[in-house]
C-alpha cells in the first residue's frame, strides 16, 4: 500500500512539475520601445513567475537606471503584474556600462494570468517618465509566415560588438523600428518569419551609435544565411544556398574582381607609401584633427580658418599628390565601367536582385544623366513588376520625388497634429506664402533653422505668410517635448515611423529634414532657405 501510495505520489509530483514546467518565447517584443537601451530577448512564463531575460546597452562609462516601480500590465486584463526581484542589477541605481557597451539581467515579475498572451511593461507606471516596452509575448504561438529566414552569425575581433540591429532595407533606426540581436560568445542568430523577400541589413549597434557602419544587406529567403561580421575597415561575409542571395552575392563577387579588387589594391599602394595627401595639406589636416579633439574658445573661428585654407589648397590643386591625382581619375573610369556593367545586368536580368541592385544606385547616382537612366530602366522594364515587395514602393516614392525642384508644386499629404487631428497640407497653405519646414527632434541644424524662422513667421504672419512643420519622429512625445522647447508658433504635424513616406517623396531619404518655400499658387520658389533668404523673398512678395 506504501509503495502504492509513494507511486502515485510520484505521479502526481511529476504532473505538477510538467504543468509548471516554463515556457520558452526568443525574441518576443512585438510592439514600439521608447529606449534603446533596454532590449528583452527571451520570456519564461510558468504558473509561479513571469522572468525576462535582457540586456542593457549604452557608451562606456555610461549608465542606465531600471525602477523598482517596473509593471508587466496585461493586454486583455488590464491587471498589473508587479517587479519581485533582479539578477545581474539593482533597482533604483545607476547601473554604468562596461567597454562591451552591455549588461545583462533578468526581472521576475508575478505570475500572469494566462489570458494575457501579451504584456505592457512600465518603467514607472504613475508618472510616465520612464520608459516603456509594448506588446511582449508571453505565448507560444507564432504568426504563420510563408517565409523562415534563419540568421547565424560570428562577431571576429570585436568585444563592443554585443548587439546586431536588424532593420529592412533602407530604413532609419531614429525612427523606424529595428530587431535587437544579443551577441553572446561572439555568436548571434535569429529566425526571421516573413511573407515578402525584401531586402534586409545587418550591422552593429555600437558602430551605429558611434556614426560609422557598413550594413550586410541580404534578401530575406526561406533557407539558412551564415554571416560573419568584422570590424569597419575589413570585409564582413555572407555564406548561403538560397537562390537569391546567391545570386547577388555572385553579381558582387564578379564586380570586385572585374573593378574594386584593383583599385583598392591600388589605394592602399598609395597610402602605405603616403603618397595621398600633400606636405601643406597634411599640415592642415594634423591641425583641425587636434582642434577636434580639443575645447577652446576660439575652436569655430579657428576650423573655419583651417577650412578657407583647405579651399585655397583646393583652387591651386594642391590638396591630393599627384600620383594620387591620377589614381582618381582611374578611379572615374572605373566607376563609370562598372555602372555600365551594373546597369547592362538588371536591364537582363529583371528578377528581385536586379530591382535591388536599381534600388541601390538611388543613393549614390546625383548626377541628371544617372538620374535618368535609373528613371527609364525602372519605367521600361520593372514599372508594374513585383509590386508587393516594398522595394517597388519606394522606388514609385523616389520618382515622384524627382518633381521636387523650384518651379514645380509641392507635393501634397494629409497626417494628424499632436493631438490627432488630420490636417491636409493644401488647405493649410491655401492662398498664402508658406514655408514647409520637414524636421526633426534629433536634428540640431533643422531644429536651429526652425528657431531662426520664429521673428519672421511674427513679422509675416498676419500679411498672407504661414509656416506648417512636419516632425519625423519615431514617437509623439519626441515631437512635442521639442515644441515645447523650441516655442514654435505655428502648426506642426507628425510624420511617424515614415508611414506617409513624406521624406521620401520630398527627395529627403534618411536626412533629418529640409524647408521648402511655396507662392501663393503652390510653387515652389526656394528649396532649404535660410531666414534671412525667406525674408528677402517675403518683401518682394507681400
Amino acid at each position: 500500500m506504501k509503495k502504492l501510495l509513494f507511486f502515485l505520489g510520484m505521479i502526481t509530483m511529476g504532473a505538477w512539475i510538467i504543468n509548471a514546467q516554463n515556457k520558452v518565447i526568443d525574441y518576443p517584443v512585438s510592439g514600439v520601445r521608447t529606449t534603446e537601451s533596454l532590449e528583452i530577448y527571451r520570456a519564461e512564463v510558468s504558473d509561479t513567475a513571469v522572468i525576462l531575460y535582457g540586456n542593457l546597452y549604452n557608451r562606456p562609462n555610461y549608465w542606465v537606471k531600471i525602477a523598482s516601480s517596473s509593471i508587466l500590465k496585461g493586454k486583455n486584463t488590464n491587471k498589473n503584474y508587479r517587479l519581485i526581484r533582479t539578477t545581474g542589477i539593482q533597482t533604483d541605481r545607476k547601473e554604468y556600462m562596461p567597454d562591451t557597451y552591455t549588461r545583462s539581467f533578468s526581472m521576475q515579475f508575478e505570475p500572469v494570468d494566462p489570458k494575457d498572451e501579451y504584456v505592457d511593461f512600465y518603467e514607472t507606471p504613475d508618472n510616465n517618465t520612464g520608459f516603456t516596452v509594448n506588446d511582449i509575448r508571453l505565448s507560444t504561438k507564432t504568426k504563420s509566415s510563408k517565409i523562415h529566414c534563419r540568421i547565424e552569425g560570428t562577431v571576429i575581433n570585436h568585444p563592443a560588438y554585443s548587439r546586431i540591429m536588424l532593420m529592412r532595407y533602407n530604413s532609419d533606426p531614429r525612427v523606424n523600428e529595428w530587431i535587437s540581436i544579443p551577441v553572446i560568445d561572439g555568436k548571434f542568430s535569429y529566425d526571421l518569419y516573413t511573407d515578402l523577400n525584401e531586402p534586409y541589413e545587418l550591422y552593429p549597434w555600437s558602430a551605429h551609435l558611434n556614426g560609422a557602419w557598413s550594413p550586410v544587406s541580404f534578401f530575406a529567403e526561406e533557407g539558412i544565411i551564415r554571416i560573419t561580421i568584422r570590424p569597419l575597415k575589413e570585409i564582413s561575409e555572407i555564406h548561403t544556398e538560397t537562390p537569391l542571395n546567391k545570386e547577388l552575392l555572385r553579381f558582387r563577387q564578379e564586380i570586385k574582381e572585374r573593378f574594386t579588387n584593383s583599385i583598392r589594391q591600388e589605394r592602399e599602394q598609395l597610402e602605405k607609401a603616403d603618397k595621398v595627401m600633400t606636405p601643406e595639406m597634411k599640415i592642415l589636416y594634423r591641425q583641425m584633427e587636434t582642434l577636434y579633439k580639443t575645447e577652446q574658445a576660439d575652436k569655430e573661428n579657428k576650423l573655419k580658418e583651417l577650412d578657407k585654407q583647405i579651399q585655397t589648397l583646393k583652387e591651386k590643386g594642391k590638396v591630393y599628390t599627384e600620383e594620387y591625382q591620377t589614381f582618381e581619375k582611374k578611379t572615374q573610369k572605373m566607376y563609370r565601367e562598372m555602372k555600365d556593367f551594373q546597369n547592362e545586368y538588371i536591364r537582363r536580368n529583371v528578377t528581385l536582385p536586379g530591382l535591388f541592385l536599381l534600388m541601390s544606385q538611388v543613393a549614390i547616382d546625383l548626377e541628371p544623366e544617372g538620374i535618368n537612366t535609373i528613371k527609364e530602366i525602372y519605367n521600361a522594364l520593372y514599372d508594374g513588376k513585383f509590386t508587393d515587395n516594398p522595394m517597388s514602393n519606394y522606388m514609385k516614392h523616389w520618382i515622384i520625388s524627382q518633381q521636387i525642384q523650384v518651379g514645380s508644386r509641392f507635393i501634397d499629404f494629409t497626417i494628424p497634429d499632436a493631438e490627432g487631428k488630420l490636417h491636409t497640407l493644401s488647405e493649410e497653405i491655401k492662398g498664402k506664402v508658406a514655408l514647409i519646414d520637414l524636421w526633426a527632434s534629433w536634428c540640431g541644424p533643422c531644429r536651429r533653422l526652425s528657431i531662426s524662422m520664429i521673428p519672421i513667421y511674427e513679422a509675416y504672419k498676419d500679411k498672407g505668410f504661414t509656416v506648417v512643420g512636419v516632425a519625423r519622429e519615431r514617437k509623439l512625445s519626441d515631437m512635442t517635448n521639442c515644441i515645447n522647447r523650441d516655442k514654435y508658433p505655428w502648426l506642426n504635424l507628425l510624420e511617424l515611423n515614415d508611414s506617409n513616406k513624406i521624406w521620401e517623396e520630398y527627395g529627403i531619404g534618411n536626412g533629418g529634414g529640409r524647408t521648402f518655400l511655396v507662392d501663393r499658387e503652390g510653387c515652389i520658389i526656394a528649396i532649404h532657405p535660410d531666414a534671412e533668404q525667406v525674408k528677402m523673398w517675403l518683401e518682394k512678395l507681400l
